[in-house]
């Protein structure tokens, strides 16, 4: 094989590896722990999550029950952060490049599908949301101008034309962040969550005080409220709730987590705002909507059909100013967080997919273009379907979370190559039969099997037992042992190395390869980028111990 051929072996997409690279120069790493800490305090802060209070409590569970569901998930969910997050604050590369340890460079393509499909109809989702606050804001701005847009939908469209309209103006605003690189993206993280957080706050405080000083009894009308052991299965089902309104997040982590410029900046901050955004935002849901029953006599638990509510009980212009004041951070959360949490990684997955065409920017695009097309309005019709369609997501990602954890924590005990994550090369330790790691496709098969049948079971009940419904209550966790059991398992029947051919006596204690961030001596980025020249991951012939041979020659 000539030295060309080896070269264009080592690096399997030129444009992959300089888009995937950015972060192994230490100038870009510049979150702190202010940045993951705010990062996940605002995701929390968003509709999904004050939403899901809502949908539990209409299950029959009251306030203080959703509070030790958020507690329990908050726990599964700081957990597994921090193992998903290691690799990626020690080799500052994201989620499509650290997946080929475990998947291969082929077999990442197809995690990488699933974790994009699902990031776009998430970014979905929001974009509704966005758009029904954008909707309020502009009732607050030209007030019954606004009302008296006619609607010339149908009844069964779910959605007015005015909320069309302000859909399409939301979009606007949403995809001029597409542009923003995530070295700046982190500033709007810190802007958000202080105003957000004061937003909700303020909200809380003046129903309250237009409820005589007082938070009410926390009994919303129409509640059925159940005892005994009739919580039993609600109470799991609000915890695997609680814990998939953030799946998605887990599988990103490398693609926020890689920016760290510590380390341990990326664990504990992140485990912090977990914790307290998910207790505080069940809380402020619920007494806001508890104070707000005592004056309005309804309970509202949808964020924007509360402002609604007080907007025309109230409407004058402080009534106006105040629900501008409070919808405006709500779009601004849901703005950073589409763009942080759903399109940088739909960007990124499809960069990866296809990078020869597609960088994270264009990929951003189309999601965007994308979002209208999923009908979101659809899709969270009712607290049935919405907390369906929250669970769904645990049954494709989590065995792939359970895939990446088990692969870096325990068969490479944290030691990664970096070159060869970007060769197929026969000698590199990824890659496997053709590129595909087996064992990852079997832990994702077995993973989704275990559980997806609930789904069925949730939408038509008369489809499946009793226990086919259970086990899907219990699917963020089911899966993700269900993945890791498997991979684990495929690699005690079938072990490979984890080192390139030539190097499989370097030492395998824990993160040896940490320190070097990846690379063999003689290596380092400037030998691997583009024009400089490509070290090799696996020895060539004759090569001496240690020796590394450079490509000057362009590819």
């Amino acid at each position: 094989m000539t030295w060309i051929k080896r070269v264009k072996a080592a690096v399997s997409s030129k444009e992959a590896f300089l888009k995937a690279i950015e972060t192994k120069e230490p100038e870009r790493r510049s979150w702190g722990w202010v940045h993951f800490f705010t990062y996940y305090l605002t995701t929390s802060f968003s509709p999904t999550s004050y939403n899901l209070g809502a949908s539990l409590a209409s299950k029959g569970l009251q306030w203080w029950h959703t509070l030790i569901a958020s507690v329990i998930g908050s726990v599964f969910l700081s957990i597994i952060v921090i193992l998903n997050s290691r690799g990626a604050t020690r080799y500052h590369v994201g989620f499509p490049v650290i997946a080929r340890s475990s998947a291969g460079p082929r077999g990442s393509k197809f995690f990488i599908f699933v974790r994009g499909a699902v990031a776009v109809i998430f970014f979905s989702t929001n974009f509704y949301y966005g758009g029904m606050h954008m909707a309020i804001l502009l009732r607050c701005i030209f007030g019954s101008a606004w009302d008296n847009i006619p609607n010339h939908l149908p009844a069964d469209a779910g959605i007015t034309s005015a909320n069309l309209l302000a859909f399409f103006i939301y979009w606007f605003f949403q995809m001029a962040l597409m542009f923003v690189h995530p070295v700046m993206l982190r500033h709007i993280f810190i802007v958000k969550a202080f105003y957000c957080t004061i937003a909700l706050f303020v909200v809380l405080g003046w129903a309250i005080h237009q409820n005589g000083g007082s938070i009410g009894n926390f009994n919303f009308d129409g509640q059925v409220h159940l005892r005994g052991s009739q919580l039993v299965w609600p109470m799991i089902s609000a915890i695997n709730s609680v814990c998939a309104a953030l799946c998605p997040i887990l599988i990103n982590q490398p693609d926020i987590a890689r920016y760290a410029q510590k380390p341990y900046q990326a664990t504990w901050s992140q485990t912090l705002g977990i914790f307290i955004s998910k207790i505080l935002i069940m809380f402020l849901s619920a007494g806001t909507t508890s104070a707000a029953q005592g004056f309005l006599g309804t309970s509202y638990w949808n964020v924007w059909d509360l402002y609604d509510a007080i907007l025309t009980t109230y409407w004058g212009p402080g009534a106006r100013a105040g629900i501008f004041f409070a919808c405006f951070g709500m779009v601004l959360a849901i703005l950073a967080t589409n763009a942080g949490t759903n399109s940088l990684p739909a960007g990124a997955d499809m960069a990866g997919l296809l990078p020869r065409y597609i960088n994270i920017v264009r990929g951003q695009i189309i999601c965007g273009l994308l979002g209208p097309l999923f009908f979101p309005w659809k899709i969270i019709a009712n607290a049935t379907s919405f907390l369906t369609f929250l669970s769904s997501y645990t049954v494709f990602l989590m065995p792939i979370c359970g895939v990446m954890v088990v692969d870096y924590w325990i068969i490479r005990r944290g030691n990664l190559h970096v070159p060869s994550l970007y060769s197929r090369e026969p000698g590199t330790p990824y890659t496997y039969y053709k590129g595909w790691n087996l064992r990852a496709i079997a832990a994702w098969v077995a993973g989704t099997a275990f559980v997806i049948h609930g789904v069925a079971g949730e939408l038509q009940p008369e489809l499946t037992g009793q226990s086919s419904k259970d086990m899907y209550k219990l699917s963020f966790l089911l899966s993700f042992i269900m993945g890791s059991g498997v991979y684990y398992l495929g690699w005690v029947a079938f072990p490979e190395g984890i080192y390139p051919v030539g190097w499989e006596d370097t030492p395998k204690t824990w993160e040896y390869m940490g320190d070097s961030e990846g690379f063999f001596p003689g290596e380092s980025v400037e030998t691997i980028r583009l024009g400089e020249g490509v070290v090799m991951g696996a020895k060539l012939d004759g090569e001496k111990e240690g020796e590394r041979v450079v490509e000057k020659e362009m590819v």
